[in-house]
């Protein structure tokens, strides 16, 4: 079975972010929960939060539905909040650079960044996690096909 649109975005996404010009030593991956070790610092973790659909024209019968993705992309580096001030500025020029991740999407907008307290961190680091909302559509009852 063929990826579907939120999956091919996700993924779009994680390239986005491991691509050339990144901050140094920078790893990116697709996942909500992740094993971290000192040594694989800085990170990006990529994963959906929660999607709102609604239909894309007024018709009823309208074949295309409308799909605002809520994603969050997770922030890890050694040291204090400011070590993840770089991070933050590629991932916000990152997802800019192309917002229609190659025509997989019709608009990226930055929604929100919270700053995790070090008493909760998992481990010897400081977390930000950024929430970005990509709006696209796709087919009516397909999500692997673009409308």
């Amino acid at each position: 079975m063929a990826d579907s649109r939120t999956e091919q975005i996700l993924q779009a996404i994680v390239t986005a972010l491991d691509a050339d010009g990144k901050p140094a030593g920078v790893t990116v991956n697709r996942s909500r929960r992740q094993a971290v070790e000192a040594s694989e610092l800085p990170m990006f973790s990529v994963y959906p939060l929660r999607e709102d659909i609604q239909r894309a024209t007024e018709n009823r019968r309208s074949p295309l539905v409308s799909r605002s993705l809520l994603f969050r992309i997770r922030c890890r580096a050694a040291g204090q909040d400011e070590a993840l001030d770089p991070l933050r500025q590629w991932a916000v020029a990152a997802l800019h650079g192309d917002p229609s991740l190659d025509g997989l999407a019709l608009e990226i907008l930055e929604d929100s960044t919270e700053w995790v307290p070090a008493d909760a961190s998992e481990g010897d680091y400081s977390i930000a996690e950024m929430n970005f909302n990509v709006r696209y559509t796709t087919a009516r009852g397909d999500l692997t096909k673009a409308a």
